[in-house]
């Protein structure tokens, strides 16, 4: 549940700094902002959890599954990238800037929450 809460305030931090910052005119509004943020929760929610769990119940095993979850996040990030590239060549770059910027600050949060919790909890 602290995990789900903590991807969320992750995801809300986001959507706002996007938002305000094309409100301010810093920047233009990326296309299919929403979509990435979401695509990116959802990836980290899923993988996330999966880690949690593994932690608690296989903890000599959980090395190996972490290294397989950013296998496995960045294989499905460059498939997404390649559809935001290909569904519009024009905005591409403010768009894999968007989904670096927030896949990045999405691992630090997973990172962090994993580092910080106790496994036998």
């Amino acid at each position: 549940m602290r995990y789900l809460l903590t991807m969320l305030a992750v995801l809300v931090v986001l959507a706002a700094l996007v938002w305000i910052g094309n409100v301010q005119s810093w920047w233009p509004l990326p296309h299919l902002w929403i979509q990435v943020l979401v695509f990116l929760f959802m990836a980290n929610l899923i993988v996330g959890l999966n880690l949690v769990r593994i932690r608690q119940k296989q903890p000599q095993a959980f090395a190996l599954f972490y290294i397989l979850s950013i296998a496995v996040k960045m294989v499905a990030g460059l498939a997404f990238i390649f559809f935001l590239v290909w569904d519009n060549p024009v905005q591409a770059a403010t768009t894999a800037a968007l989904f670096l910027i927030a896949y990045i600050l999405f691992t630090v949060a997973e990172v962090v929450y994993l580092v910080r919790t106790n496994p036998r909890q």
